[in-house]
C-alpha cells in the first residue's frame, strides 16, 4: 500500500524525492484519494456522485516548521455550487421580494433612451459594487422600485441578507407584531441585514408612532453604517421631511447623512412601455 501511495504521491507533485516521512496521516486516506481522482475525472454530476459530493485533496501543509503532505476530505467544485445555490434561494425567501417582482432585476430595467433613468441605473448599480446607501425619489412609474428590487437581488446573489420592505407592510406588521410578542424582532431584523430596501418611504399615514418607529429604524442603519436603500414618490429632501411629519427633519438628516439622493424626472413607465418594448432588455 506504502509503494502505491508514495507513486500516486510523486506523480501528483511530480516530485520523486517523495518519501513515506513526508506523508501525514492514513494510508488509507491517499488510497481513497487516488481512486476519487480517477471516479471524478468522469464527474456523473452531484445527483449521481457516489461520493455524494465530498472531495479527497492532497496538499502541502507545514506543521512545527516542518512540510508534510496531507490528504483531506472537503467539497467539490459542484457540491459548493449546490450549496452557494442553495443559501442563495434561503435568502431570496427570506428577502421578502413577493413573487411576482423577482423579475425586476438590472438586465430587465430598460432606460428606454432617457439619460436620466440611465442615470439612476448606473447609480444603482454602483452603490451595490460599493455597498453605498441609495435614495431613489421621484413621480410614479419611473422605475424606483425595480431598481430597489434589483439592487436587493444582486445583494442576495453575492451571499448577503438583504430585504426589501414596502414601509406600510413594516409598520402594519410592527403594529400586529405587538399582539403576538414579535414587534421588536421584526424591528431588529430590519435593522440588523446587511442590505435594507425601504419602498414607497412617504406613503404612510404619519402619526407620532409612526414617525418614531421610523426613525428609530433608520437612525439605527445610520449608526450602523449598513446599506440602506431608499425610495419614495417625493421629489426633494425637503417635501420627504414633510411627508415623514414630527420626526421627518431627524429622519431627513440622517438620511441625507448616510444615503446619496436621486429624484427621477421622467416619464411616467407607462407612457414610455411602447418604446421600450422596440428596444433590447437593458438598453
Amino acid at each position: 500500500m506504502t509503494k502505491r501511495v508514495l507513486s500516486y504521491v510523486r506523480r501528483l507533485f511530480k516530485n520523486p524525492s517523495i518519501t513515506k516521512s513526508d506523508l501525514y496521516g492514513s494510508m488509507g486516506d491517499f488510497i481513497q484519494a487516488e481512486e476519487q481522482q480517477r471516479f471524478c475525472a468522469k464527474c456523473p454530476g452531484i445527483t449521481l456522485c457516489k461520493y455524494k459530493g465530498l472531495r479527497w485533496s492532497i496538499s502541502v501543509k507545514k506543521i512545527f516548521r516542518r512540510q508534510i503532505i496531507v490528504a483531506e476530505v472537503g467539497n467539490c467544485v459542484n457540491r459548493q455550487r449546490e450549496k452557494r445555490q442553495r443559501e442563495t434561494e434561503q435568502l431570496i425567501r427570506a428577502s421578502k421580494i413577493p413573487e411576482a417582482m423577482k423579475r425586476c432585476t438590472f438586465g430587465t430595467f430598460i432606460t428606454a433612451g432617457d439619460p436620466m433613468i440611465r442615470t439612476a441605473k448606473g447609480l444603482a448599480m454602483a452603490s451595490v459594487e460599493d455597498g453605498a446607501s441609495l435614495i431613489l425619489g421621484g413621480g410614479t412609474g419611473v422605475g424606483k422600485t425595480h431598481l430597489a428590487i434589483a439592487m436587493v437581488q444582486k445583494t442576495v446573489s453575492r451571499g448577503k441578507a438583504a430585504l426589501f420592505v414596502p414601509v406600510v407592510d413594516l409598520l402594519d406588521e410592527i403594529r400586529s407584531g405587538y399582539n403576538e410578542g414579535t414587534a421588536d424582532a421584526i424591528q431588529q431584523v430590519v435593522k440588523d441585514a446587511d442590505c435594507v430596501a425601504l419602498d414607497d418611504l412617504g406613503a404612510q399615514r404619519s402619526t407620532s408612532w409612526v414617525s418614531e418607529r421610523l426613525f428609530s429604524v433608520i437612525d439605527a442603519r445610520y449608526r450602523s453604517g449598513k446599506q440602506t436603500i431608499i425610495t419614495t414618490n417625493a421629489c426633494s429632501m425637503s417635501q420627504l421631511e414633510k411627508m415623514l411629519g414630527e420626526r421627518g427633519q431627524r429622519i431627513v438628516s440622517r438620511l441625507a447623512e448616510m444615503a446619496q439622493p436621486l429624484f427621477i424626472k421622467a416619464r411616467d413607465f407607462r407612457t414610455r412601455k411602447n418604446v421600450q418594448q422596440r428596444l433590447p432588455v437593458g438598453k
